[in-house]
């Protein structure tokens, strides 16, 4: 096998379907059909059966899948190391963050740090916290990118903090908050675990919540046109939204803040991209959103 059938076996593994892994690969599906028959004559299995729902990879062909990925990261690991050798910031830098940061924040960052460093490409996914944790586990990413408390065993920097914020579209009285339609999104269960502790705080009975939406963005926009009010980090503010802000506070009056923290393994700092991007990107939260927390 070479690096095409690394690719191969990739994308058809990750998409379970041959006409759509073609399609990704810019190949014929005969072409794409015809190596994977000539790796299986190779090793003299069956990479898969194919079902309704797609393919259904076998232990062998899941072995063989295994070892494709691990090819590829390895001949991308020493790629960087060669650009590392003659000092050269270039090479593909894997990325997982959050969702909310990812929508927020991310895009101007990595076209500020393009122009930067214009050899590096970006691999990027996002999901909820847990997901950046574990692909950095994983090795599946150089950095991550998470918001709130959570156990990391290696090195992480805390870039931002913000206000916890209630949003309302006109002025409101905090004390009237129980009797108030409140719009609830999904989020991250450590960002709910901060909210719930502060209202038992400040309040006996539950909040009337009716409304409950996908994302925080949503809510947001559920508030803009006078809907309810809804409890969010201050990074979902932008300059033209006409919100009414209240910021929680703790019982000793002190602001209740969420933080962002990039996360990495210290190695990693040996390669110039990764270590730039890391500076960066403390240097760049503190120039556009250091009055962020007042």
């Amino acid at each position: 096998m070479d690096k095409k059938d690394w690719l191969i076996l990739q994308k058809v593994y990750a998409e379970k379907n041959i006409t759509k892994a073609a399609e990704l690969l810019y190949i014929s599906q005969p072409t794409l059909t015809y190596r994977l028959q000539q790796i299986e004559k190779e090793f003299d299995i069956k990479l898969f059966s194919r079902g309704r729902r797609g393919v259904v990879f076998t232990e062998q062909g899941e072995l063989i899948a295994a070892y494709a990925e691990e090819m590829l990261h390895r001949e991308q690991d020493l790629l960087e190391l060669l650009w590392n050798s003659r000092n050269e910031v270039r090479g593909t830098l894997r990325l997982s963050v959050s969702r909310t940061f990812a929508f927020y924040r991310l895009p101007q960052m990595l076209k500020a740090f393009n122009e930067k460093f214009p050899k590096v490409e970006f691999h990027v996914n996002t999901g909820v916290n847990i997901d950046v944790i574990q692909s950095i586990y994983k090795q599946d990413a150089h950095i991550g990118i998470v918001r709130g408390e959570h156990n990391w065993p290696s090195s992480n920097r805390t870039f931002s903090e913000e206000h916890i914020t209630i949003l309302s579209s006109k002025e409101i009285d905090l004390t009237e908050l129980p009797s108030m339609r409140r719009i609830s999104y999904q989020t991250d269960p450590t960002l709910e675990m901060v909210i719930d502790t502060w209202w038992k705080d400040n309040f006996s009975k539950p909040s009337i919540s009716n409304m409950n939406v996908d994302n925080v963005e949503i809510a947001k926009r559920m508030v803009l046109n006078g809907l309810g009010y809804c409890i969010v980090p201050s990074i979902v503010l932008e300059p033209n939204d006409k919100l009414h802000k209240i910021y929680l506070r703790d019982t000793t009056g002190s602001p209740i803040v969420w933080r962002t923290r990039i996360l990495y393994r210290e190695e990693l700092l040996e390669l110039d991209m990764v270590r730039e991007f890391v500076d960066f990107i403390q240097d760049y939260h503190r120039t556009y959103f250091e009055n962020e927390i007042e």
